[in-house]
C-alpha cells in the first residue's frame, strides 16, 4: 500500500524529500524518490528564473520494510496534518496528479 504526496516547489525538491523522509520514518514508512530528483530541480530553478512556475511532482510514501514494526496504515493526511512539511500536499484519493 502506498500513499500520494504532491511537492508542490519542486525547485527545492531534495530538502522537502529529506524531511518528509523524517517524518515518514517515525512511522516506519519512507518515500520512493523519482530517480532523477536533482535533475528535477535543477528544472525547476531554471522555470523559476524564466518566470515560469514548476510543475509539482508527485511522489509516494510505502511501508519501510527495514522498520521495526511498519504496521500502520500509510495515510499522508495523517501524516502531514500531525508533522508539516512546508511544500508537501497529501493528494489523498482524488489523485490530482497523474493516474
Amino acid at each position: 500500500m502506498t500513499a500520494r504526496v504532491i511537492i508542490s516547489d519542486p525547485s527545492e525538491l531534495i530538502a522537502v524529500l529529506d524531511r518528509l523522509d523524517v517524518a515518514a520514518a517515525r512511522r516506519g514508512w519512507r518515500v520512493r524518490r523519482p530517480a532523477d530528483a536533482a535533475g528535477i530541480e535543477a528544472r525547476a530553478r531554471d522555470a523559476r528564473t524564466a518566470i515560469r512556475l514548476p510543475a509539482p511532482v508527485v511522489v509516494e510514501l510505502e511501508a519501510d520494510p527495514d522498520a521495526a514494526a511498519p504496521d500502520d496504515p500509510i495515510d499522508a493526511a495523517a501524516l502531514l496534518s500531525r508533522t508539516p512539511v512546508a511544500g508537501a500536499i497529501p493528494d489523498g484519493a482524488r489523485r490530482l496528479h497523474g493516474a
